[in-house]
């Protein structure tokens, strides 16, 4: 199995950023698409009060403008991929662009890829104003 491949690593992980970034309930969507820890951390969303979700649903208020694939590492059970997603967001009338390297970590389990984490490894805000959380 390549990281090339339909359904392989990289498409797998395409479609999970795609859902991360719509509106909508797309949890059960999203723990389709995971194994291990990162299923586990979906997963305990669901049991969680209404907040709780909703903090988690911020992503769709965000703009993906592109992921790009920067390495993978990749064999049959296990592929690790590198890819900086940049997205825009306006916060209080201040537009603002971000670039955020991450790196996922994918195992193929029974006969299908999906995630196990993914993991934060830098990020770059750009704004003409100062950014407020």
């Amino acid at each position: 199995m390549s990281c090339n491949q339909d359904q392989g690593p990289e498409q797998v992980l395409r479609s999970y950023v795609n859902l991360r970034f719509q509106k909508g309930d797309n949890l059960k969507a999203l723990i389709d698409k995971t194994t291990g820890e990162l299923k586990a951390d979906l997963e305990s969303l669901k049991t969680l009060g209404e907040e709780a979700r909703k903090k988690f649903d911020q992503s769709s208020q965000f703009k993906k403008k592109t992921l790009k694939v920067i390495s993978r590492d990749c064999n049959k059970k296990t592929c690790k991929i590198t890819y900086i997603i940049s997205y825009e967001k306006e916060s209080s009338g201040n537009p603002y662009n971000a670039e955020i390297r991450n790196v996922a970590n994918l195992s193929f389990v029974d006969g299908v890829w999906k995630i196990g984490s993914i993991g934060g490894l830098k990020s770059y805000f750009e704004s003409k104003k100062d950014i407020e959380p």
